[in-house]
């Protein structure tokens, strides 16, 4: 019995199932990539430091094509016209995708149409194009009125409203169209309220177009600290009087004013400019 005992204890240990070596090559690779992507992570946060932009913003597998009668709607647009055709490509891509994730919904019978949503979503395209990570995780609705509206969260009559809760963003067509064609004394409703959508989503996301518009805004935010910058911001008249409600509003207010007036603002806050093409990693007005 002892003899017995003792065989077994040193009898070799039955070979590992072809199953188990599998699932031991899963676990191991599971690990080893994400130990990778950390470090890549890590590593892209410090080029960004230095670098003030990611080390890529377009990598897609396969690129996405528009039916031709929308295609015709982004042929007209003078940001798409002016890209090369490589970017055009991408451009288009991002339009799909936005086109594919996004609820229209119109409300007091206003129907909406392709016209309409491809205005907005070549808008969304146009300001998010500089950023890696451009689908908003917080906006899947866009609400169209016909003109203001009243707003039962905020009990008041409104021309935009993004509520990060039902991921909806409302918005006047009327006065949307009106500064989408410039016609609204610099003023601009869509990219108003698309970047208040940006900013929320990169205060509650960690990819590093987030990282970027984040960690930018908070430089930015200590630089207005200076009460003489303050000041002389205050006296130029370039930001309307509402930029000064809330810092939300005063970034949202400083985007519209980039994206219509972008000389005018370099030529007047040079360093406040810079802020804004980093923190959206929007360099398409350099050069100009």
């Amino acid at each position: 019995m002892n003899y017995y005992i003792i065989a077994l204890l040193f009898e070799e240990n039955p070979p590992n199932t072809l199953l188990q070596n599998i699932i031991g090559v899963i676990v191991t690779m599971g690990v080893i990539g994400i130990c990778f992507y950390y470090v890549i992570r890590y590593l892209e946060s410090v080029y960004v430091k230095y670098k003030k932009r990611p080390y890529y913003i377009h990598f897609y597998p396969t690129l996405k094509k528009l039916p031709t009668h929308l295609q015709a709607f982004l042929n007209e647009n003078d940001f798409y016209k002016a890209l090369d055709k490589k970017r055009k490509r991408y451009f288009v891509h991002r339009t799909v995708k936005f086109l594919e994730t996004t609820k229209f919904v119109g409300r007091e019978g206003l129907v909406v149409d392709d016209f309409m949503r491809m205005q907005i979503v070549i808008m969304i395209t146009q300001l998010t194009f500089g950023m890696r990570h451009y689908l908003l995780e917080y906006l899947n609705t866009i609400v169209l009125y016909p003109t203001s509206f009243y707003s039962i969260l905020n009990k008041t009559e409104n021309l935009g409203e993004f509520s990060p809760r039902f991921k909806a963003l409302a918005l006047s067509w009327k006065h949307f169209q009106k500064g989408n064609l410039h016609q609204d004394k610099g003023k601009n409703l869509g990219v108003h309220e698309f970047t208040h959508a940006i900013h929320y989503n990169s205060n509650r996301n960690s990819n590093i177009s987030s990282e970027i518009f984040y960690d930018t805004f908070l430089l930015l935010e200590q630089y207005l600290g200076d009460q003489e910058i303050r000041k002389k911001i205050v006296d130029s008249k370039l930001l309307r009087v509402y930029a000064y409600t809330d810092k939300f509003e005063f970034i949202a207010v400083l985007v519209e004013v980039f994206m219509e007036s972008p000389q005018q603002l370099k030529k007047q806050f040079p360093q406040i400019y810079y802020y804004v093409v980093q923190m959206l990693n929007f360099r398409y007005f350099e050069g100009k």
